[in-house]
């Protein structure tokens, strides 16, 4: 566990040097929470707290999706076939490599609320305190969870074609409508609400605007990332194998 969050750390690293990952997770993180802001300034309806961890929850989201081409920036750069044949496993050399997109995007929280902060000219908007400085603390990491376990699926699935980054966009308004996050004043339909138990994002996103998550709900969430691990492990190996054996996914 310990290398495989080293080796994530160094993707990491990697995945910042790249601007334009950058300027992605910043520009839509930052123009999101402003559009919450002037939307809340001039109709109400959402609180601090909703506004910008929407904010973030989005520009978090858009940067995770990444994932769909980030093998295929690999196999540009010409790396993808030592990570291939790396001596400690292709999957969780590769792994390493996507989760680095999630890892970063976390990043987007803090960029929200600062924005707001910027934006309202105060830092006392939401104060949380101890308990509740602790409860996104904790929503934080289970919504990296989450992003995790979609990014891996969508790296999967996305590896297959030559022209995945351009299908990351597409990617985006799905999940933010299934996942719950457009809905704040209100509850999401009846049917919206059934889907988003099938996305480990919409628990997490509960737990950041302080709403109520029952034991049963994050039973739920843990069975709904082990399902999304699973399907991704499953989707790996076949990639694998279409690299390795049937030689119909190019490496280099």
């Amino acid at each position: 566990m310990i290398r495989q969050l080293r080796m994530t750390a160094f993707h990491v690293r990697q995945f910042v040097s790249v601007p334009y990952f950058i300027q992605l997770m910043v520009f839509t993180t930052i123009v999101t929470t402003l559009v919450q802001f002037l939307a809340a300034r001039a109709w109400g309806g959402i609180t601090p707290t909703q506004g910008w961890v929407r904010g973030g929850v989005i520009g978090m989201w858009t940067t995770a999706t990444c994932a769909a081409g980030i093998i295929g920036f690999e196999r540009h750069k010409g790396t993808l076939a030592h990570l291939v044949m790396a001596p400690i496993g292709a999957l969780r050399s590769l792994a390493a490599v996507v989760c680095a997109a999630a890892s970063f995007g976390l990043a987007a929280l803090p960029v929200a609320w600062c924005t707001w902060a910027v934006a309202s000219g105060s830092v006392d908007f939401t104060v949380p305190g101890w308990m509740g400085a602790g409860r996104m603390v904790l929503a934080a990491g289970a919504l990296l969870a989450g992003c995790l376990a979609l990014s891996l699926v969508i790296a999967a699935l996305f590896v297959l074609t030559p022209n995945a980054i351009a299908y990351e966009e597409l990617l985006l308004v799905p999940a933010f409508i299934a996942s719950g996050i457009l809905f704040t004043a209100a509850s999401p339909p009846a049917w919206l609400a059934g889907i988003s138990r099938f996305l480990p994002l919409s628990a997490p996103f509960d737990l950041l605007l302080g709403r109520a998550v029952s034991a049963m709900d994050a039973v739920g969430w843990l069975v709904c990332v082990a399902a999304w691990l699973g399907l991704a492990a499953v989707l790996g190996r076949r990639a694998l194998w279409l690299a390795t054996r049937a030689g119909t996914l190019e490496v280099i």
